[in-house]
């Protein structure tokens, strides 16, 4: 039994040491390729990689510290030729972003520069303007959310309604109705880019109840794009879209118990004026 314990030991030592000594991943390292002019760089990369241009040879050593001084990192490489290059030395990251100091002794003189590890830029990330839940509307498991509209109560006004992205606010979609004809913008409170837009316009009840499928038979469109109404009352607006954003500048939504009771009235007025025109 012991002796089968310690070979799990050693077996599990030599693993961890092979991992350690495994190469990052290219797309995964920040690359400082003159260390003597830098003064201070940000990544949201997990590795780190240093190199500087020496004057003939010299004996070089890099250390790391993190913000309160303590060691993180230090190794000695000997007497380098011309140039030296680093490992790849993985930076940890705390909360939203992380600082180090990385300093480089080169023969009689040391440089030292900050290197400060962000949290990386989320990408693709699915984003809908915030209103009744498709589940809501219709049953079934949407988490997809569509906007409905009192058309003659907007005429000339905007509404504002927040971007949400699971439980994060990224910023507002604006909701305008202007002679008859329907039109969104957005505006993003994150730092981040809308990557891809896409406005749903249903004009009736049965149309809004193919929001969010493939058989949506009402206007699909983009941001800033009018939609003539045809004089409908009411109309349900999905806003869909495709954000690259820092996590970091997100904010926390907070549920507004006030807004949904009053949607839920729309959508039951919406059905009835549809459920009247079908009956002349």
């Amino acid at each position: 039994m012991k002796r089968s314990l310690r070979w799990l030991s050693a077996l599990l030592l030599a693993l961890s040491l092979l991992l350690m000594a495994l190469p990052a991943c290219a797309e995964d390292v920040c690359v400082v390729s003159d260390a003597s002019s830098a003064s201070s760089v940000s990544t949201d990369r997990s590795y780190l990689r240093v190199g500087c241009p020496l004057d003939g040879q010299q004996p070089v050593t890099m250390t790391i510290r993190d913000a309160w001084g303590y060691l993180v990192y230090q190794r000695d490489y000997g007497v380098c030729s011309g140039s030296f290059r680093s490992e790849d030395v993985y930076l940890r990251l705390d909360g939203s972003s992380t600082t180090y100091v990385v300093t480089i002794a080169a023969g009689s003189r040391s440089h030292e520069f900050r290197v400060t590890r962000e949290m990386p830029r989320l990408t693709d990330s699915g984003v809908y303007a915030h209103g009744l839940s498709l589940s809501q509307l219709f049953g079934g498991r949407s988490s997809k959310f569509a906007v409905i509209v009192d058309v003659d109560a907007l005429e000339g006004s905007t509404l504002s309604v927040p971007l949400l992205s699971g439980g994060a606010q990224l910023g507002y979609a604006n909701i305008t109705v202007d002679g008859g004809a329907l039109s969104v913008s957005a505006m993003l409170t994150v730092d981040g880019t809308i990557e891809k837009s896409t406005v749903y316009v249903a004009r009736d009840a049965v149309t809004a109840q193919t929001l969010g499928t493939n058989h949506f038979t009402g206007v699909k469109t983009r941001l800033n794009r009018d939609v003539d109404l045809n004089g409908t009352p009411y109309a349900a607006v999905m806003v869909q879209l495709t954000v690259s954003y820092d996590a970091a500048t997100a904010q926390a939504w907070q549920e507004d118990d006030l807004y949904l009771p009053t949607q839920r009235e729309l959508w039951e007025l919406m059905q009835l004026t549809t459920a009247n025109e079908a009956v002349g």
